[in-house]
């Protein structure tokens, strides 16, 4: 297993970014990623200037531009503390983890569930910060990127260039209070090369689902996104025509927020593999 710790991270995507490190397609990674309130909670010495702090780059050695990047998370492992707003002021109040549990209150315990909430390569071109989302991935804050799951993330730049931060103890789906609770965490990742991706865009398999992400201005647009993706993936994959596959998301495909307190929304459409078996042989 290689460690890589959170002293080298960064406050965006960019398409010139230089790695931190390069590993090895197949290598099992443990990833030290900084709370997204590092700036304000520390430990320090060095803390990051914004919010979202992201390890990396990482640049995966033989990865090149119309090849992807799959990511398989293997585990999250969470500090025992993690923070949340205490205040519309927005101090950082801290909340215990224990026994899998986040102790928000006396009477209130909620299951442990981490998850990625930034999880991105770099773009095509130019820079976006990592409060941002897009092609790239970015900050999707989206559920299912959490242990169990493989993400498939379409490459532009050579090796990759892999980011990931922001991680959650628990996240409710839309992260409707504009947070989950913040963590610093050591994520557990295999990295490999995915030389005929099923997508040109990004695409998760979890709990026997495929996924594919949107993203936009609106949640609207977003889901459009997403829908769009999957009705092309299904196309190509079962044979069907762009209109007859659409169709198929109205049997079978389940339209999930990613999140909508930021800029840029994320959402997801899921369709179980049972119901396309080409898929589900890949």
């Amino acid at each position: 297993m290689i460690q890589i710790t959170d002293e080298r991270f960064v406050c965006d995507l960019a398409a010139d970014a230089v790695p931190s490190c390069t590993v090895q397609a197949g290598d099992i990674l443990r990833v030290r990623c900084r709370s997204a309130l590092d700036r304000a909670v520390g430990p320090g010495p060095i803390r990051a200037p914004l919010p979202n702090p992201a390890t990396g780059p990482i640049a995966v050695d033989g990865v090149e531009p119309g090849q992807a990047l799959r990511v398989d998370v293997l585990a999250i492992d969470c500090d025992r503390v993690g923070y949340i707003a205490g205040s519309p002021a927005g101090e950082p109040r801290a909340i215990p983890i224990e026994d899998g549990h986040v102790l928000y209150a006396p009477s209130v315990r909620v299951p442990l569930a981490p998850m990625i909430g930034v999880l991105g390569v770099a773009p095509a071109e130019g820079s976006w910060s990592t409060m941002d989302c897009g092609s790239f991935g970015g900050n999707l804050d989206t559920n299912d990127i959490a242990p169990g799951a493989t993400v498939i993330l379409p490459a532009h730049q050579p090796g990759g260039l892999l980011v990931l931060g922001d991680v959650h103890a628990v996240m409710g789906d839309g992260e409707i209070g504009g947070q989950g609770l913040e963590v610093a965490a050591n994520v557990h990742l295999r990295v490999t090369i995915e030389p005929d991706p099923p997508s040109d865009g990004m695409v998760i398999y979890r709990n026997d689902e495929i996924m594919t992400v949107g993203t936009g201005p609106t949640l609207n647009e977003a889901a459009s996104v997403a829908a769009r993706a999957m009705a092309r993936l299904l196309a190509q994959a079962e044979g069907l025509t762009e209109f007859d596959a659409t169709k198929l998301l109205g049997l079978a495909g389940q339209l999930r927020i990613g999140q909508q307190c930021c800029p840029i929304k994320s959402a997801r459409v899921a369709v179980p593999l049972v119901v396309v078996p080409s898929l589900a042989a890949r």
